[in-house]
């Protein structure tokens, strides 16, 4: 009923269109070489636009000439967000409350993750010493806090 799609890489789709691109072009210069020249001879490379184009840009595509100083933007724009976030900024609320476990969240989550892998550690033969150990220490606590509310 459902047919996957295959998953097609952006870079072959990218360089595949400038692969056809770059052919079409080398195409064109041909063509008007030839429109300008009698039609009967045969083309003149060394003549032709096509003498410009190199083997290479098929292969690895145009390469993109960069400015001289964009490692340096990009090194020191990154250097400035750095020091904001690791130094100068300070904590707040959002950042204490994402310090907390999902176990401080969730009641009852511990200890029933606990109960879970205890039981599959006795079907599989596992050690179970700690599991045990952490389901008395969270009943100890469960025990304190109904005294506390009690009191």
């Amino acid at each position: 009923m459902f047919r996957l799609l295959p998953i097609v890489n952006l870079s072959t789709i990218t360089r595949s269109m400038r692969l056809s691109r770059q052919l079409s072009t080398s195409c064109y210069c041909l063509k008007r070489a030839r429109n300008d020249d009698d039609e009967d001879g045969p083309i003149k490379f060394s003549t032709s636009p096509a003498r410009q184009y190199r083997a290479e840009t098929t292969r690895k595509g145009y390469i993109e000439n960069r400015l001289w100083y964009e490692p340096y933007v990009i090194l020191c724009s990154l250097t400035v967000f750095m020091i904001y976030f690791f130094i100068l900024r300070e904590e707040n609320d959002i950042d204490r409350e994402l310090e907390r476990t999902l176990y401080s969240r969730i009641e009852g989550l511990e200890e029933f993750q606990l109960k879970q892998s205890l039981e599959y550690n006795r079907q599989h033969n596992l050690d179970t010493t700690d599991i045990i150990r952490r389901l008395r220490e969270l009943e100890m606590e469960k025990r304190q806090q109904t005294e506390d509310e009690s009191i």
